[in-house]
């Protein structure tokens, strides 16, 4: 029984020391790594707006937005908006607004993004956070097709199989209906989420 007793002893005292050293660890990594993340997201920011100065803040009301979005035919259950920010000239100027988009039905799991737009409605283009779809296949997504986006100004963008024939539309990528689909989903969820905005569906001071 004292032995039981004393392992016990050890075990909870173990225990103990490697809690206070992981959160002393979190601690002094707890810095850098908030400078990092700030960083990163920067620098996707930057990729989609690379006019901008700097990135600022934005303020919504997530519930309205996500109201506005089920009404639209988004559902948060496929498609959802992670943050939005404004993207600034060197003067303070809004000249547009960069939102960062997650579609959970991608091929091979969740297919995030940043994209950017203009203040009148046409894309810069979007930049790939998260991207787990078939080498050589839905992978293409990161490359070509994605910069048919760029400079697009539609109320809904479509993907069709035999080669475009109007503004609105694009190219899917051959063999990846799935990863298209998702891309092309969340694209159309990004611009209904800035005519949100736009609306002034916003808190924003």
């Amino acid at each position: 029984m004292k032995e039981i007793i004393l392992n016990t002893l050890k075990l909870c005292l173990i225990t103990l020391i490697a809690g206070v050293l992981l959160g002393g660890v979190y601690e002094i990594t707890k810095k850098p790594r908030a400078i990092q993340e700030e960083k990163s997201k920067n620098e996707a920011y930057s990729k989609v707006f690379n006019k901008a100065d700097s990135f600022k803040n934005y303020k919504y009301d997530k519930e309205k937005l996500k109201s506005y979005l089920k009404e639209n035919g988004y559902n948060e259950k496929t498609v959802y908006v992670n943050d939005a920010v404004l993207a600034v000239d060197k003067n303070g100027e809004t000249l547009g607004y960069v939102i960062t988009i997650t579609d959970k039905e991608g091929y091979g799991g969740d297919v995030s993004f940043t994209i950017g737009i203009n203040n009148d409605g046409t894309i810069n283009g979007i930049s790939f956070l998260t991207l787990q779809e078939t080498a050589g296949v839905g992978m293409k997504a990161d490359l070509k097709f994605k910069d048919q986006f760029k400079g697009m100004k539609a109320e809904k963008i479509e993907y069709i199989k035999s080669g475009k024939k109007n503004e609105n539309q694009i190219d899917a990528i051959s063999g990846a209906t799935i990863t298209t689909n998702a891309v092309t989903n969340g694209v159309n969820c990004g611009v209904c989420s800035f005519k949100y905005f736009k609306e002034g569906g916003n808190q924003n001071e």
